[in-house]
């Protein structure tokens, strides 16, 4: 890695940590599985929960590897409330909501070429065409996505990935995965997660720095806009770790679903 630049070799190995530890977090809170955010469900209500009598879990995911899971979560965890929600406190004091937008609006558009061909390996032309034209768009004349004027003709953002792909041509997710830093995954998705990682464009227009940058700002962008949801799912959990699982993988299946029925 080269030394001096625009970040030091300190940043580099700290910002890794800061944009994979949202990653656990946002997955945990995300709006597809808003309901385990609710006390009620994710809490005293959790016996009612299918997932947590482990239906769900043998139905969409088993879990084999918790006794090593669990204590990565818990090391996941730490790091959140000792290094990300502080930064992430932070940043959502100090920095502007127009700047706080375009560093999401510009992630997303390098997220676009994934979306983009994942419609097209899902045979959603239309979606497709929608994507590629919002990412021309908002590349030009939205500067590289510092602004989103697709936004304004309808042009809505879209999300796709290959995890996604695999599951609606019938690949089941295997087993559930806490990966250190990077949070809740499946052996599916984490294949998916890698193959996405290739067609991103900071993969190959950004030094490792520079997409480390970005994605940590984005990433704490999230997990401070997060916090009460986060907190939410926390306290109303019997088991956090069980909530989390829950969430991820019924957002998941959500997806795979969606690319079928869409």
């Amino acid at each position: 890695m080269r030394r001096g630049g625009v970040f030091s070799s300190a940043s580099a190995r700290w910002l890794p940590a800061l944009a994979g530890a949202f990653s656990l977090l946002a997955t945990a809170c995300a709006h597809d599985h808003a309901p385990l955010a609710n006390p009620e469900a994710a809490g005293a209500g959790a016996a009612a929960d299918p997932f947590f009598e482990g239906d769900f879990v043998e139905e969409h995911g088993s879990d084999p590897l918790e006794p090593m899971n669990r204590p990565i979560f818990a090391g996941n965890m730490a790091l959140d409330r000792f290094l990300i929600d502080p930064v992430a406190h932070a940043y959502g004091a100090i920095t502007p909501v127009a700047v706080r937008r375009a560093v999401r609006s510009v992630f997303a558009n390098l997220n676009a070429p994934v979306a983009l061909v994942n419609e097209v390996l899902q045979l959603k032309g239309t979606r497709a065409a929608k994507t590629l034209g919002r990412f021309a768009l908002n590349s030009t004349l939205g500067i590289g996505g510092i602004f989103d004027p697709a936004a304004e003709l309808g042009w809505d953002e879209h999300h796709a990935d290959f995890g996604q792909t695999l599951g609606m041509y019938g690949l089941g997710p295997g087993f559930y995965l806490v990966i250190p830093v990077l949070g809740p995954s499946t052996a599916r998705d984490a294949v998916g997660a890698a193959v996405d990682l290739f067609l991103r464009l900071d993969t190959w227009l950004l030094p490792l720095q520079g997409q480390l940058f970005l994605g940590g700002g984005f990433g704490i962008s999230e997990r401070d806009d997060r916090r009460e949801e986060l907190r939410a799912l926390r306290e109303g959990s019997i088991d956090f770790y069980a909530a989390v699982r829950s969430a991820y993988l019924q957002t998941r299946e959500a997806r795979v679903r969606e690319a079928r029925l869409r």
